[in-house]
């Protein structure tokens, strides 16, 4: 036989190449399949040498359900419906009840993110076009929340200087940060599911290659198990970012931003 790497003979029981010193030992069973699979070729086409080769279809470029465009039912359920409840703390916390703005907020932190736990954990979405709609509510909400606060107070609903301008734009990222961070745990949640759907079908192939690797069905559950914790890990980091931008964002006003 060849040496696959330095193209030499060497016999057909080496385990080492001597002359390129390459090892051969997870090579040579696959090029073992190779010449069998090349020998049933010739075998058939010896059998039938005008038959003319079938077509063979092409694979689809993406094994998992296109994003679902947003319906009219969702975008108010879920992009609206968070804007008037933002809108009614408002009213109720300051206006009603007339307590600290720290208050408010917390709440506008909690609020928007089981919407976007929602919106992402049912199934495949347009995460950068929710993204822009997230910050887009969030804006909304703020600037809403400066009207109501303009008529109650006889005070001017857009921000007046530089200082003013920051806090708007500072509260409103905390807004779109917090529905962000629910999507990414959507997203997460979403992405488990669909795994689980799919881990059976990829079982075999795992199994495969692990005794390739290695040998045994232990090896191949060691790799789906480090292949999940860091498909975890790296969901888990993007989730606790958006959390952390949002309390940032919210939150140093009140303590020394």
């Amino acid at each position: 036989m060849k040496c696959p790497y330095c193209s030499s003979e060497i016999a057909d029981e080496a385990v080492v190449c001597p002359h390129c010193t390459r090892d051969l030992y997870l090579i040579k069973p696959l090029q073992a399949q190779v010449e069998a699979l090349e020998q049933r070729v010739r075998e058939l086409e010896q059998r039938a040498p005008t038959a003319a080769a079938p077509a063979v279809p092409e694979a689809p470029e993406e094994s998992g359900p296109p994003p679902a465009p947003p319906s009219a039912a969702e975008a108010v359920m879920l992009w609206g419906l968070p804007l008037v409840l933002l809108l009614l703390a408002h009213v109720l916390i300051t206006v009603i009840y007339d307590a600290n703005t720290l208050w408010l907020r917390i709440v506008s932190l909690l609020i928007p993110l089981p919407f976007g736990l929602a919106l992402m954990g049912r199934q495949r979405r347009h995460f950068g076009f929710w993204s822009l709609a997230a910050f887009a509510m969030a804006a909304c909400a703020v600037l809403g929340m400066s009207w109501i606060t303009g008529l109650v107070d006889q005070t001017p609903v857009l921000p007046q200087d530089r200082r003013e301008w920051k806090e708007f734009v500072e509260y409103a990222a905390s807004v779109g940060f917090s529905f962000m961070t629910g999507m990414v745990l959507g997203r997460m949640r979403w992405q488990r599911r669909q795994a689980a759907l799919d881990i059976e079908k990829a079982r075999g192939l795992a199994l495969k290659i692990a005794r390739m690797v290695a040998t045994g069905q232990e090896s191949a559950e060691k790799i789906q198990g480090t292949v999940k914790k860091l498909n975890e890990l790296g969901g888990s980091l993007a989730a606790a970012g958006t959390t952390v931008a949002a309390a940032y964002t919210g939150l140093q006003g009140f303590f020394g931003g």
